[in-house]
């Protein structure tokens, strides 16, 4: 086998990630199964080598993948970390209804051998690392946020210092995790360059743009209509014969979504652009949330010519969070 990966020949493992396991296929090859702590990454390494795979493809599973992708981007493997649903998808295209490890192994390094699979780049892994710092982030600001709903509730003595107490050390947290992300793209240079183009624009500032670039890696590309759709800012038809029914948005990635909200909402409080576009809208009888939906779809188009261009928005003036 090693004479054929010199040869050029693609050799292709599929790993499905557990908690305590790892299941391996090498395509029309053997199954094995090694233990996902690093005595058991480091003999799937080894096995894996002696099998001469030169791509492996894997899916997300809530963490458990992340160390086995790291020790194997250090080899000289091609590692994909393929998008769950559309393996799920590739799988009942192939008649593949059963699920178990070893079937889902199995399935992941077809799906390797059928299509062009790429690994991550340096990028793409500083992108997973300021989105678990963000995860991280917005895990606490939901907490405090609870923790205000109980102290509106009217709690009284020594819970309701434990509460502020919480509340108090919950904001220190969330702001080092402000740091941490704006240390993760000070660190990375295709980062940094990014971060500066999105803070260009109006109402973007550095929790913002970690947002974009963590979880909108695609600003930049593609088409307008394509990017609203992706985001959930398309306005989707209810219509049914004659009828003709309000426009809505829904779907889409809701982390996005919920940055671009905030970023408009600080917008429109200027006498800039965007404030006097939502004012305009307003004046034309448009409902709040409408002119405010539109302000956020003239955000991301502005947002996604800067990052197509690869020149700032403005030359110079600090935006607002």
């Amino acid at each position: 086998m090693v004479a054929e990966k010199e040869a050029g020949m693609k050799v292709v493992a599929g790993i499905d990630m557990g908690k305590g396991d790892l299941v391996v296929s090498v395509a029309g090859g053997p199954v094995q199964r090694f233990g996902n702590q690093e005595p058991g990454i480091q003999a799937l390494l080894s096995w894996l080598r002696a099998q001469a795979v030169t791509h492996v493809v894997c899916e997300a599973t809530g963490g458990y993948e992340r160390q086995v992708v790291s020790d194997l981007q250090g080899s000289e493997m091609t590692v994909h970390v393929a998008n769950a649903a559309r393996v799920r998808h590739f799988a009942q295209a192939l008649g593949q209804g059963a699920k178990t490890d070893r079937l889902d192994a199995q399935v992941l390094a077809t799906y390797g051998e059928m299509f062009e699979v790429c690994g991550q780049s340096p990028q793409e892994g500083a992108a997973l690392e300021l989105r678990e710092a963000l995860d991280r982030r917005q895990q606490l600001v939901e907490q405090r946020v609870q923790e205000g709903n109980r102290l509106e509730k009217g709690l009284r003595g020594k819970v309701k210092k434990s509460c502020e107490r919480h509340v108090a050390w919950l904001a220190k947290e969330i702001a080092r995790l402000d740091k941490t992300c704006q240390e993760i793209v000070r660190r990375h240079g295709q980062l940094r360059e990014r971060a500066a183009l999105y803070e260009s624009v109006s109402g973007v500032g550095s929790v913002t743009s970690a947002v974009l670039l963590a979880y909108l890696p695609e600003l930049g590309q593609g088409s307008g209509r394509g990017l609203m759709a992706l985001v959930g800012l398309a306005p989707w038809p209810h219509d049914s014969g004659g009828r003709r029914g309000q426009r809505s948005i829904r779907g889409g990635r809701g982390r996005v979504r919920r940055a671009l909200y905030m970023a408009s909402l600080s917008a429109i409080r200027r006498d800039g652009e965007f404030g006097r576009f939502y004012r305009r809208l307003r004046r034309r009888g448009k409902a709040a949330k409408v002119a405010l939906v539109a302000v956020m779809r003239k955000l991301l188009l502005q947002l996604h010519a800067v990052a197509r261009r690869g020149t700032p928005r403005i030359a110079a003036g600090a935006p607002e969070a």
